[in-house]
């Protein structure tokens, strides 16, 4: 009886990484479409990224940062912005801990400055990657699962 406990919750575990995973690729495709209809209006420029606050434990973290760009008017934008391990480089804001202000590269909207995105970051990167990463992950706990009961009606 203990065992189908662990095939169940194996199935569980499956199920909850594709669902992860659609929910990265849903992001990714969001980011893709943003970047590709407004081919003609996005300008990368140069900003500074300041870490406010990080929380969290060793495996999730969150990232307060405030984003500070000019726009091609020499306009002054400010952003405060929540970032998390899973949908961006968080290698990057790791090493931004302590540092006050850093320099990034924002590639910004010129019609509508508030859909910028950090290209150190790397979000488009990032969420593809977690898309496979959990869509495989989810698979073999499936098949774990599977392969548990199926052992067991022998």
């Amino acid at each position: 009886m203990g065992i189908f406990i662990v095939a169940i919750f194996s199935l569980l575990i499956g199920y909850l990484s594709i669902g992860i995973a659609k929910i990265s690729g849903e992001k990714a495709n969001e980011i893709k479409k943003s970047l590709e209809n407004n081919k003609e209006n996005l300008l990368e420029t140069e900003g500074t990224l300041e870490l406010i606050k990080v929380e969290g434990g060793w495996r999730f973290r969150s990232f307060d940062v405030r984003i500070e760009f000019k726009n091609q008017n020499e306009k002054i934008f400010r952003y405060d912005k929540t970032y998390n391990s899973t949908e961006s480089r968080a290698s990057f804001l790791w090493k931004c801990e302590n540092k006050g202000k850093v320099a990034v590269t924002v590639i910004y909207n010129k019609r509508n400055p508030n859909e910028h995105y950090i290209k150190e970051l790397e979000e488009l990167k990032v969420n593809e990657n977690s898309r496979i990463g959990y869509t495989i992950i989810g698979v073999l706990f499936i098949l774990l699962g599977l392969f548990i009961v199926a052992i067991n009606f022998k």
